[in-house]
This record gives structure tokens, C-alpha cells and sequence, in this order.
């Protein structure tokens, strides 16, 4: 159809030869003119084959262009430099890891041709498994890492729920936080040059402040669950606590930047309740079944050395202490046994609590790297 927007695709890559070959295949094979379409790449200055890939199909795809940024220092600043010559009507964001269906643009195209005020449109993020003998892989599979739909508690097609009162947990990336991942999401001309056509300069979270600065210029984020990109994850262990690291480290940032003064309390039963109260730093610390595994833990310990020293220790106390860890760490590791082969059940285990904890400790150094207090959450 000629009257079809023209559209740009951002794609920022650095050293991923890994996985840029499928995403090319598939970025190719969208059902979508080719005239109507260009997609950029914007390589933060790989070491590796990503360049030289890219480079090789652009001599077959005249669309494929190529943006390479010295002294790259985040994703944020590969895709400003991709902004600075998108021609597009709408901009279509994904990465250099990723799989859009065919119909991707189409499906994230129609909320805006409906409705005029939607800045910001989001769609569902899968798994697309490259090994079928890789543990990290299955266990992203399963548990539907990256899986957008819950995000502020919606499962079905529809408009994100707006920034009320700027509470740390509705700015800082988690579950009720209305964003959109740059992994799956597009932004219209209008929007994006209303807010000034870039991602801000930090060196993370840049997809969480973006979301932000779109709904506070007054358009609307769009939840489109048709609209599919499937991930291909990392595929150690090490480096999918790596990448949770990350997160952790990045959750403070958009808090210090965009949240109110305001301490909130939050407990992970019967949903999220968060309680906020009076105190001299803003931030978010969360009560779930993680956390209280390892504080009934230590105080069990604790007071069992202690016994060995004073017997009076040795009481109901103690064993009330031991009991509630053992509760927790029940419930806690309970979803691994959901998991496909059941055989693996330790295996699923190690990697549901190593990533947990590469979650904490992001947020920890994040905490002290960004002056905004924040106790991660528990899966």
C-alpha cells in the first residue's frame, strides 16, 4: 500500500557476530516494503566480526545503513547517533541479539495509526532458543525472561497506566513501572522530537527514562502483545548474572532522576503493597521470599553458635527461627520444580538463585554508585 508510513529500524551492536547473522536474516524478511523502510545499525566499536557482517549485507540491501560511534559508552549513545539521520515517521527499536517476526511492524504500527496521542508502543519479548541443549536458554524459556505482559499488571492488549505521584517503584524499571525495553518498542516522529530525539547520557537505563520523558510530554505508552520479537539470550550463566547485574545496578538511576522524596517499603505477598514513609533518602527496599530465607537463616546460625556458648540459646526461639527458614527457602526455590526436565531441578535452582543474587548485588553497588537507597527484589 503506498500510503504506508516510512519507518525506521534502530539497531545498536557491539561485538556480536554471535547472533547478528539471524538478526539480519530476520530483520530482511519483515513483511514490509522495502521502500517504505531503513535499518539502521549503530556499532558501538566492536572488536569482533559484527561490523564486517553488516557491512557484507549491505552490499545485497540497500536500506541497511551503518552508523559507527567512536568512544561508545552505552546503548543510549549508539541509538542518539542512529537518531541523528532516522527518517522515519516511526521508529522501530530492537537489537543486534533479537528476532522480529514478520509481521512485527505492521503489529506495532496499528495502535498509533488508531489513536494519535500513543507516543510509545511496546510488544511482547520471547525466547528463541539457538541450542536446544543449553540450560540457561531453557531456564529463560520457562520462566519467560524479558516476558513484558504483567508489567504494571496488565496481561492483555492496552494502554499503559500513567506516572501518578513519581513514587520510586512507578520510575524505577520493575514490575509496575510503565516502560517499554528497546529490545521491542517504537516511538512516532512527533513524540520523539518532543522530547528532543535522544536518550539521555547515563550510562544505563536509558529505555526506563526515555518511557518516562514520553509520558510526561503528555502521549501515551501502548502495550501490544501481538507485536513479537523473540531474544536470543546469553547463553553461560556467567553472563546471564552478568546482564542481571546490570539491572540491579541501573534500577537507583532513574529513581535519583525521576522519583519524589519519598522512602517506599515493599512487600512481595498478595502482590506488590508498598508502604511509603518518612525518610532523609529516597529509594525502595523489598520484602520477598529471597530476603527473608537469608535473614530467618542468619539469625538461625547465629543463635546456634551463640548456643554453643550460652545453652539457655538452645530454646523455642531458635527453632522457631530455623523453621521460617526452612519455610522460605521452600517456597522460594518451589517454582524450579515447575521446570522441564524435573531431573534438573538443581540445576534450574542454582541459576534461579545465582541470578537473584547477581540482581542484589547490582542494586547494591547501584545504591552506592547512585546515593539512592534500593534492596532489590526477589524472584
Amino acid at each position: 500500500m503506498n500510503n504506508e508510513p516510512f519507518v525506521t529500524i534502530i539497531n545498536p551492536v557491539r561485538n556480536i557476530d554471535r547472533t547478528i547473522e539471524e538478526n539480519l536474516r530476520y530483520l530482511v524478511e519483515l513483511d514490509y516494503p522495502k521502500d517504505k523502510m531503513e535499518i539502521v545499525f549503530a556499532d558501538g566499536q566492536s572488536k569482533d566480526r559484527t561490523v564486517e557482517i553488516i557491512k557484507n549485507w549491505q552490499k545485497k540491501y540497500s536500506y541497511i545503513k551503518l552508523v559507527e560511534v567512536p568512544d561508545c559508552k552505552s546503548p543510549g549513545q549508539a541509538r542518539n547517533a542512529a537518531l541523528k539521520i532516522a527518517q522515519g515517521e516511526y521508529i522501530l527499536f530492537t537489537d543486534g541479539d533479537c528476532a522480529p517476526r514478520k509481521d512485527w511492524v505492521r503489529k506495532i504500527l496499528e495502535p498509533f495509526l488508531r489513536d494519535s496521542t500513543i507516543g510509545m508502543v511496546g510488544g511482547e519479548i520471547l525466547t528463541l532458543r539457538t541450542d536446544p541443549n543449553n540450560d540457561v536458554e531453557a531456564y529463560c524459556e520457562q520462566t519467560k525472561f524479558l516476558f513484558v505482559g504483567g508489567r504494571c499488571r496488565m496481561t492483555k492488549e492496552g494502554y499503559y497506566p500513567d506516572i501518578k505521584k513519581n513514587l520510586p517503584h512507578e520510575v524505577n524499571g520493575n514490575i509496575d513501572s510503565p516502560f517499554f525495553a528497546t529490545a521491542n518498542a517504537a516511538v512516532s516522529k512527533v513524540a520523539a522530537d518532543k522530547i528532543g530525539r535522544e536518550f539521555w547520557h547515563e550510562i544505563t537505563n536509558e529505555d526506563v527514562d526515555f518511557s518516562i520523558r514520553i509520558i510526561k510530554s503528555g502521549f501515551k505508552l501502548y502495550y501490544a502483545p501481538s507485536a513479537i520479537v523473540e531474544h536470543m539470550h546469553r547463553v553461560t550463566l556467567k553472563d546471564y548474572c552478568r546482564q542481571l547485574f546490570g539491572y540491579g545496578f541501573g534500577h537507583p538511576l532513574p529513581v535519583r532522576a525521576h522519583a519524589k522524596n519519598v522512602f517506599e517499603i515493599c512487600l512481595q505477598y498478595f502482590g506488590y503493597i508498598y508502604i511509603p514513609i518518612p525518610f532523609f533518602v529516597k529509594g525502595v527496599l523489598y520484602i520477598g521470599n529471597f530476603h527473608l530465607m537469608h535473614i530467618f537463616g542468619a539469625l538461625f546460625l547465629i543463635r546456634l553458635a551463640a548456643s554453643l556458648f550460652v545453652p539457655s540459646l538452645l530454646n523455642g526461639t531458635l527453632l522457631v527461627w530455623g523453621l521460617l527458614f526452612a519455610l522460605f527457602t521452600v517456597i522460594y526455590f518451589l517454582p524450579a520444580l515447575k521446570l522441564k526436565p524435573r531431573s534438573k531441578f538443581f540445576t534450574w535452582a542454582k541459576i534461579r538463585y545465582l541470578s537473584n543474587w547477581a540482581l542484589m548485588r547490582g542494586g547494591f553497588k547501584g545504591m552506592k554508585t547512585w546515593g539512592v537507597f534500593y534492596l532489590e527484589s526477589s524472584w
